[in-house]
């Protein structure tokens, strides 16, 4: 058995006073709750990639926390929200089913020329974190803002645009996107002031109705032929120009080669105009010199003629003053001595018919009297006239001098 050795009568002394436990393990504990609990309650860690809204339930006040860390808030007083602010999907499409939509929520329209067509697109958006109090207000708390308006607004604005295609259009890609690149800057300006950003729409099917469908493919099996002739008379255009190509060439070459025999036939031309003109330039300054030489050689002979003839004309000048009076005379006598002393005379003799034939005579007598025989008297007498009036002279005979020494007949002048 322990015996204690403390006196008897005295109180023993607690561990723990009563003011310890108030003041030292009540305060301990309060905080410790408050760091435990007080997470879910007063403030909350906010990521990279999320915005944090703190709304004043008192005074209606919002702020916007675009920071990673923690966020001291108070409870009751302030409601905390926390957004996602990376690049977010709102699809729209068939295959997007769910309680609200359970055939899924693609967008239906109505083309220009009246088709129906059902588009599936995917809209790839992010809120704006320096107005995400926005979202907040307009929306509030959750993804109800997808339904009101990113959805209405992209159904609204892909109606209005793609409806302004044809059927026949829409499998243009090159159109598709002209109107998604449309509808994505209109959506832009409809949805930035509420906080959302659309990056980009994901065009991803298309449909028709089943008749639109039949017909729709028919009329593509149709644009194929004629898509195949247009390539065929591609193709053909294509061998026409290569063939135009190398026939152009071929006349490039001709005409190349031609204009090289020209220019060679224009240099052989110059070549030989210039070696004519050159002959010539040759052939004029020789007949130049040989003109000048002749004339000077025909000028001289005729100086030199004229100084010939005009010594013969002062010698006969001369001659002709010492001819004049008696010398000229004796000069011409002695001309006419030395002349007929060298003469040879030769004569013929020449008869009359009628003197050397009496029978003659006598008929002309009878012509004359009319056949009346005359006296030889009377006869003589009539020829008397006759001779006196045919002239009074007689034909000279051949031989007689007729009183000029050249007249006189045949005469040798040797």
């Amino acid at each position: 058995m322990e015996k204690s050795f403390n006196p008897k009568g005295v109180k023993k002394k607690p561990v723990l006073s009563k003011k310890m436990v108030f003041f030292v393990i009540v305060p301990i504990a309060l905080v410790v709750l408050l760091i435990v609990g007080g997470r879910r309650l007063t403030w909350k860690e906010i990521q990279a990639d999320e915005v944090a809204v703190i709304i004043n339930n008192i005074t209606g006040n919002i702020k916007t926390i675009d920071r990673a860390g923690a966020v001291v808030y108070y409870p009751f007083i302030q409601d905390l929200y926390i957004l996602d602010k990376r690049e977010q999907e709102a699809p729209m499409a068939s295959s997007n089913i769910s309680a609200d939509f359970p055939q899924g929520n693609p967008i239906i329209l109505k083309t220009r020329d009246g088709g129906d067509v059902s588009i599936d697109l995917i809209i790839q958006y992010k809120l704006i974190s320096k107005i995400a109090g926005t979202v907040v207000q307009d929306t509030g708390f959750g993804e109800e803002f997808k339904e009101k308006w990113i959805w209405d607004y992209a159904r609204t604005i892909c109606r209005y645009e793609f409806g302004d295609l044809t059927i026949s259009e829409f499998p243009d890609s090159v159109k598709r996107e002209e109107k998604i690149r449309t509808s994505t800057t209109e959506l832009n300006n409809l949805l930035n002031p509420h906080g959302i950003f659309v990056t980009s729409l994901n065009f991803i099917d298309y449909r028709y109705y089943r008749e639109y469908a039949e017909k729709i493919h028919e009329r593509r099996l149709a644009d194929k032929e004629v898509e195949e002739q247009v390539q065929r008379a591609s193709a053909a255009r294509k061998n026409q120009n290569r063939v135009v190509t190398e026939e152009t060439k071929k006349l490039d070459v001709a005409i190349s080669r031609f204009r090289g025999t020209l220019h060679q036939m224009e240099i052989d031309a110059n070549a030989e105009s210039d070696k004519i003109r050159d002959a010539g330039k040759a052939y004029l300054i020789k007949a130049v010199l040989d003109a000048d030489a002749e004339y000077d050689r025909l000028e001289k002979h005729a100086a030199s003629i004229l100084a010939v003839k005009k010594a013969e004309a002062e010698g006969i000048f001369a001659l002709k003053k010492a001819l004049e009076g008696a010398g000229g005379r004796n000069l011409v006598k002695m001309e006419y001595a030395r002349r007929l002393r060298n003469a040879k005379v030769i004569g013929t003799p020449v008869l009359k018919a009628s003197e050397e034939i009496p029978q003659l005579r006598i008929m002309e007598r009878l012509k004359k009297t009319g056949g009346v025989i005359q006296s030889p008297a009377v006869a003589a007498a009539e020829e008397g006239k006759e001779s006196s009036h045919g002239g009074g002279h007689e034909a000279p005979v051949h031989g007689e001098s007729s009183g000029h020494p050249a007249a006189a007949g045949h005469r040798d002048t040797n």
